[in-house]
This record gives C-alpha cells, sequence and structure tokens, in this order.
C-alpha cells in the first residue's frame, strides 16, 4: 500500500471515529425552573377590543400549554387626561376593553400599564406613535415569486414611511382571517428600511418589506389584509429578539433564553417579570379578495 493510500485510510477512519461520538447522548441538568408571570400587552388606538394575555412561564422542555393566571386587577393610565381605564377579566388569563370610540387612546398621548397581584404593583410605559398612511395594496400573478417563491398571486402595500428619522413599524399579515405568523411572516422596519440610516425617511418602503408580504403565494379565493402598527423603538428592538429566537437554528444557533421585556415591579426590585407593554398605532389595508 502506498503512502497516499495509507494517509487516506488513516484519514478515513478518523472521521468515521469522530462522527460516531458525535450521536452520544448528553444528559443537561437545567437545575429548576423559575416560575415567572408573563404580561403581553400591545394595544392600538381603534375600537377593536383590546386585549390583555396573563400566564406563567415554563420551563424551556416542558411540553404543553402555558399556564394562565388572574391578577387583583390591571388597566392602562393616560397621562395627559388621567383617565384610567380598567381592563375585565375575560377567563383563561384573558384580560378585555372595550373602547366607546375609535380614538379613546390618543395619538401623541403617554400610557402606563399598571397591574396589581398579591400586594406586588407591576408597571410599565409607552408613547403611542402617529400611524402610517397607506395609498393602496395590489397584487398580481408572478410565475416565479419576487424572492423565489413558486408561481401565484403576491400582495404588494404600496404605503410611505412617516416624515421624520426614528419610525419604527410592525407588519402583521391576515390571510383569510388567520394571522400569518411563522417566522418567514415576520417582517419590521425602521423608517422605510431594515437599516437605521435613515437614509430613506418618509419614502416608499422599500422592495423586501412592501412585496415580501406574502413569502408564500395566494390563490383565487384567497382573502388577504394587512395591518400596519406604527410602534415604538423598544417594542421594535424587542420584536427584533424575538425574530432571532425563531430563526434561531443552524449550526452556529446560540443557547435560547428569556427575552428581556420592559415591565418592571414597583414593589419589590428583585422580582422578575417577562412579557411586554406597548401601545401601537394601528392602520389596515381594506381586505381584498384574489380573483
Amino acid at each position: 500500500m502506498s503512502y497516499k493510500q495509507n494517509i487516506f485510510l488513516a484519514l478515513t477512519i478518523f472521521i468515521a471515529i469522530g462522527f460516531s461520538a458525535c450521536e452520544d447522548a448528553i444528559d443537561l441538568d437545567l437545575g429548576a425552573p423559575t416560575e415567572q408571570l408573563v404580561i403581553d400587552a400591545v394595544i392600538n388606538q381603534t375600537a377593536d377590543t383590546q386585549y390583555i394575555y396573563v400566564s406563567k412561564s415554563m420551563a424551556y422542555l416542558k411540553n404543553g400549554n402555558y399556564q394562565s393566571y388572574q391578577l387583583d386587577s390591571i388597566g392602562i393610565f393616560d397621562t395627559a387626561t388621567k383617565a384610567y381605564f380598567p381592563f375585565q377579566y375575560k377567563g383563561n388569563g384573558v384580560y378585555y376593553f372595550v373602547p366607546p370610540a375609535a380614538n379613546t387612546f390618543q395619538i401623541g398621548h403617554t400610557y402606563q400599564l399598571l397591574a396589581a397581584d398579591n400586594g406586588q404593583v407591576y408597571f410599565s410605559q409607552s408613547e403611542l406613535n402617529q400611524p402610517v398612511n397607506i395609498d393602496s395594496f395590489t397584487y398580481k400573478y408572478q410565475e416565479q415569486g419576487p424572492f423565489g417563491g413558486t408561481k401565484g398571486y403576491y400582495v404588494t402595500l404600496w404605503a410611505k414611511d412617516n416624515v421624520g428619522v426614528g419610525d419604527h413599524y410592525w407588519f402583521r399579515v391576515y390571510r383569510n382571517d388567520s394571522l400569518q405568523s411563522k417566522p418567514t411572516d415576520f417582517v419590521i422596519a425602521e423608517d422605510n428600511s431594515i437599516n437605521p440610516d435613515g437614509r430613506g425617511d418618509g419614502d416608499l418602503f422599500i422592495v423586501p418589506i412592501r412585496e415580501n408580504l406574502s413569502p408564500s403565494p395566494y390563490k383565487i379565493g384567497d382573502k388577504v389584509r394587512v395591518d400596519v402598527h406604527s410602534i415604538t423603538p423598544e417594542l421594535y428592538y424587542y420584536l427584533n429578539l424575538i425574530n432571532t429566537q425563531l430563526n434561531n437554528t443552524g449550526l452556529f444557533a446560540v443557547p435560547s433564553s428569556n427575552i428581556p421585556g420592559n415591565i418592571f415591579c414597583l414593589t419589590n426590585s428583585k422580582t422578575k417579570i417577562l412579557g411586554f407593554f406597548g401601545m401601537t398605532g394601528k392602520v389596515s389595508t381594506p381586505e381584498i379578495v384574489i380573483q
């Protein structure tokens, strides 16, 4: 056997041993999980019923549904008008408030989330930013999607970023009345782009945003609409962290962890809480039916 053949044989054996070693099971001791309160409250200025969701966190490796939780009280306070809006308990960790009219929560005002439970008081604060103006919402048939998708109908949102550097947006797409919530459906923007340089301030949203709201094509008869939320920078970065976790796969994936929110315990600084409170300026496209 030649020298080269000996080297090749040795490398083959080494690689085979290495791959077999990768199959060994490893037991990880993650320690006892710490149960934490979770409050998710994203509120807009429309006349739609507004919801707050309260639950308890669960261990990372535990299967099943989150445990719902009932607080003593929860509501939102307008720092400008001094009005307090209590949310009523519906059950299963869900609280609701029915605005008497659109703009009950007013653009430009600052709002505070106040929750009480077993002597503890939880607090957060958020501004309500101006919603964006939508010009039109169109669709067309394409043999190939704008970003490599299969043939079908694709939608385009024609809208401009609000004038002024530092605006943030969250696009939520509904297909046949169902919110599209896969990682590929997650779209957020800073000004009219995905970069914080501000060079496109006040311009149309760039193509990867306005034409990437339907990663999979629509069929004839499908209904579609898009909700555009004007959000705070804090909510933008929170959603960005969520997007990172949702797409945290592959060889270079990092260990998953709880995403820090913006809700704090006023009565005990050592008490940690998860979730986020954010006011958003919401505007919706007309619902269109693919024909």
